[in-house]
Formats: C-alpha cells, structure tokens, sequence
C-alpha cells in the first residue's frame, strides 16, 4: 500500500475508536468532553487536508498515480 493510503486507513481508525469511545463515555457519564473531541477531530481534518494538498501538488507536477511513493516497494 501506499504510505498515503496507511496514514488515511490510521487515520479512519482512530477516528471511528475515538468516537465509540466518547459514545460509552456518553452512555456512561451523560455527559462528553467536548474540548477534546473538538481537537482530536480537528487534528485528524488538518491532517486530511494536509494529505490531500500532497496529493494535489504530486498530480500538478505530472507525477503517475501508478508510481510508487517509495523507492522500495
């Protein structure tokens, strides 16, 4: 896979744990920290679009999708 691809699966991961997380903290407390999920979610949009910039700017400058992003693979 791509390194994209693993930070964007990471990503949706966290994300969808975080919210059952704060769903139990819900049930259980009746109340939420909404401080921090505003962050938590936050971070993960800024990283997103960050992602998406990298990918835009990799496509403006020709670059093949069927490319690797590592020399390795």
């Amino acid at each position: 896979m791509k390194t994209s691809n693993l930070i964007l699966l990471a990503l949706g991961l966290f994300a969808l744990a975080f919210i059952v997380a704060m769903a139990v903290i819900f049930c259980v407390k009746g109340a939420v920290p909404d401080t921090l999920i505003q962050y938590t979610l936050g971070a993960g949009g800024v990283e997103a679009l960050l992602l998406a910039g990298i990918k835009i700017s990799k496509v403006r400058a020709g670059e093949r999708s069927g490319e690797s992003e590592e020399p390795y693979e």
